[in-house]
């Protein structure tokens, strides 16, 4: 057990170690992408023997501390309470350990995949700088299309507005039209210099009516209308009349 116990001691000393190396190879690599934008090619190639080291210590520290667990539980008499107190505290250490781990490696690829991306986008400008004069030609003249269709769509709008203002001219105009005949009916004779609408209620209105041909059976009709619904308007409120008196003094 005690040999386990300074394995463990050595072990954990050989991750914390490995932890630091890895944790200023990541800050290498954030420090080359920022001033250069670029990774230099020893940073991936230390990077990958960092990672095999510390996956073989991680696994040899777990290994480590389950094989003190085994012994804990077939010891006798049973292990002091410090003693298990330092396994559990060994075993913080190692998912600690692997928390360090994981975060620097995802750092690390950031890193990467930012150094790739910018990669890329320095090469999609290279090739459009060395893609030669006759590129530009045909960019400028692509852009002359395009402004020529823009103001193409521009005359025909301005065009679909003058015809439409002309059809609201020519609208107004007949409205214009229809209102001086509609005047000159209401007002058929030339000798009265202005004539105003008077509400069909009056007695000159419908007497000035009258002169319009073929409003005489209009009037009619509406006079007869009239006198119909007074009539039925007045025995309906007869018999309402009868019957509240029935039900009061009934």
């Amino acid at each position: 057990m005690e040999t386990v116990r300074r394995d463990l001691h050595a072990t954990t000393a050989q991750c914390s170690s490995l932890l630091t190396r890895y944790s200023k190879l990541a800050a290498q690599a954030s420090t080359s992408y920022a001033s250069s934008g670029l990774l230099k090619d020893d940073i991936g190639r230390r990077k990958g023997e960092i990672e095999e080291e510390l996956n073989g210590a991680l696994d040899t520290f777990a290994a480590q501390i389950e094989r003190l667990a085994n012994f804990h539980a077939t010891a006798h008499p049973p292990p002091s309470a410090s003693a298990t107190h330092a396994l559990e505290r060994h075993r913080d250490v190692l998912a600690e350990y692997r928390r360090d781990y994981q975060r620097t490696q995802a750092s690390l690829r950031e890193a990467e995949q930012r150094a790739n991306l910018l990669g890329s986008v320095r090469e999609e400008i290279s090739a459009f700088k060395t893609a030669g004069g006759s590129s530009v030609t045909d960019s400028l003249l692509a852009e002359r299309g395009r402004i020529d269709s823009s103001h193409r769509m521009a005359d025909d709008t301005l065009n679909q507005a003058y015809a439409t203002r002309a059809e609201f001219a020519a609208q107004r105009s007949g409205l214009s039209q229809i209102q001086s005949r509609m005047n000159g009916v209401a007002c058929p004779s030339l000798s009265r210099p202005r004539c105003f609408y008077v509400p069909l209620t009056d007695s000159n209105s419908f007497a000035r009516a009258a002169q319009v041909p073929g409003l005489n059976s209009v009037i009619g009709m509406i006079n007869s209308r009239r006198r119909r619904d007074s009539v039925i308007m007045g025995t309906v409120l007869g018999i309402c009349t009868l019957l509240l008196l029935f039900f009061i003094w009934g």
